[in-house]
């Protein structure tokens, strides 16, 4: 009998330690799922502000439409909107929804957060609403507004059973779920977000019913024999532990669809002045094109407008691919692999930042081989990692004299070899190991996205990437090389 007590006690010992684990696992996931969702925030914020600093009037179709595409995708955005300060009132425009911009009631200045210089940020809870509010100051006098909704934060439909949830800033509660279930056991853990601009808290506890305590199904075999209650513990554990590894793989693998998604969104305002250097080409020679075509007109030569018309209709399909490009590279469309000559992806990724480079008077040398190259690649990814890369550089040598950034290329033992290299101060030597981890950075303003991002795409086409300290930050790309075009 007193091994039969014994028993039942320790089964129940085991039922809390493996609720206390699989309590401690899902606070561990909620805080990296809170902190993608809360950097994701952060990205929407940064290239909201980018295209509303370039356009001072308002409505803006340009706001209107990089806010539709965050509002879909990310539903838990349910409000964005711009507000401009005149003297006591502030004039509120909503952006986002299907109907397009609209135009609010005004609000008092008053009433607004004080923000000291563009850039800095402030949240404020709703709690009528289970949502807060997050301000940034684009310029002086005019404010971009976010609200969330705290709710969809959680993913509740996946808190399991039996816990309660409480997500709060400051002292105010955002939203809470309360289990229902009889407990005679309670057991409390909590996490503050790492995320200093949105301070929120979320305590989570668990209660364990006698039923989880002493399952009848458990305790009646260990009653007729330990060996046989030992086996089914054993197995029990096993099949617990294979689900979480399962639901850890499906977990990585839609944070990693979500981070892709964020660093295209964070990128689009850096890729703004790139992108209309590119059109630039194209629709400086459609225009030189058609003058000349009404030339001919005037002359009677069909010979030359046929030419014109001819050179007309191949640079507005060179405008439209740029566009294209773009389009598939802020809706984040699937990969699509495809053999391309090394030369033409890469001197493709160059045009989008060779004028930014320019105006920050940062020289750019490229050394390409002369020798065949073709590589397998999705195009759009390949040259998101080039533009991130040589991003990352202009921005560690930002205000250094001749500043100066190298791109070789080249095939080297049946690879291809694509070396960016800059003399700016380099990378900490002790920082070097965690340089490509998720949410590190170096940036007094950075999320640490782009980094980990341009590692999984490269490893998606079967390559590698690593770092070294040469005479400044040195970053090394090695693709499977496919021969001559």
């Amino acid at each position: 009998m007193a091994t039969a007590v014994l028993a039942i006690a320790l089964l129940a010992a085991f039922q809390y330690r493996s609720g206390l684990a699989q309590l401690s696992d899902w606070t561990r996931g909620t805080d990296t799922f809170l902190a993608e969702k809360l950097a994701q925030h952060d990205a929407h914020m940064t290239a909201l502000a980018a295209v509303i600093r370039m356009s001072p009037t308002e409505p803006s179709a340009s706001v209107q439409g990089l806010a539709e595409s965050i509002t879909a995708f990310y539903p838990r955005v349910t409000d964005i909107a711009t507000i401009r300060i005149d003297g006591a009132n502030a004039h509120v425009i909503a952006y986002g929804k299907p109907q397009g911009p609209t135009v609010e009631a005004d609000l008092s200045a008053g009433d607004l957060p004080k923000l000291g210089k563009p850039g800095e940020t402030a949240v404020r809870p709703i709690p009528e609403r289970h949502a807060y509010d997050i301000y940034k100051l684009v310029e002086a006098g005019r404010l971009l507004r976010l609200r969330i909704n705290a709710a969809a934060l959680l993913a509740t439909d996946n808190v399991p059973p039996g816990y309660s949830v409480s997500l709060s800033l400051g002292d105010t509660v955002l939203f809470s779920r309360v289990s229902d279930r009889a407990s005679i056991v309670d057991v409390k853990s909590s996490l503050s977000a790492s995320n200093p601009g949105q301070p929120l808290h979320l305590s989570i506890s668990e209660g364990f019913s006698l039923g989880e305590l002493f399952p009848f199904s458990l305790v009646l075999p260990l009653l007729l024999g330990s060996a046989a209650t030992v086996w089914f513990s054993v197995q029990y554990r096993n099949a617990r532990r294979e689900k979480r590894r399962q639901e850890r793989r499906a977990t990585l693998l839609e944070q990693e669809t979500r981070l892709a998604h964020a660093g295209r969104v964070n990128a689009l305002g850096e890729m703004a002045s790139g992108i209309a250097h590119e059109l630039t080409q194209p629709i400086a020679a459609i225009l030189s094109q058609s003058q000349a075509a009404r030339r001919a007109l005037t002359l009677d030569r069909t010979d030359i407008l046929e030419q014109a018309l001819d050179a007309n209709i191949r640079e507005a399909k060179r405008a439209g691919d740029i566009l294209g490009r773009m389009r598939a590279y802020i809706s984040g469309a699937e990969a699509r692999i495809e053999r391309v000559a090394l030369s033409e992806a890469l001197h493709g990724a160059l045009r989008l930042v060779e004028a930014d480079l320019a105006q920050q008077a940062i020289a750019l040398d490229v050394v390409i081989a002369d020798a065949p190259c073709v590589v397998a690649i999705d195009l759009i990814s390949f040259q998101q990692v080039i533009h991130n890369l040589i991003r990352n550089a202009a921005d560690a040598m930002s205000g250094q004299p001749d500043a100066r950034i190298t791109l070789k290329a080249g095939p080297q033992n049946a690879q291809a070899l694509i070396v960016i290299a800059d003399n700016g101060p380099g990378i900490d030597a002790n920082l070097l190991d965690r340089i490509f981890e998720p949410f590190f950075t170096t940036k007094p303003d950075g999320m640490g996205l782009g980094l980990p991002l341009c590692v999984r795409l490269i490893e998606k086409v079967d390559g590698t990437i690593d770092v070294r300290n040469d005479g400044g930050a040195c970053f090394t790309i090695r693709l499977p090389a496919g021969g001559a075009a």
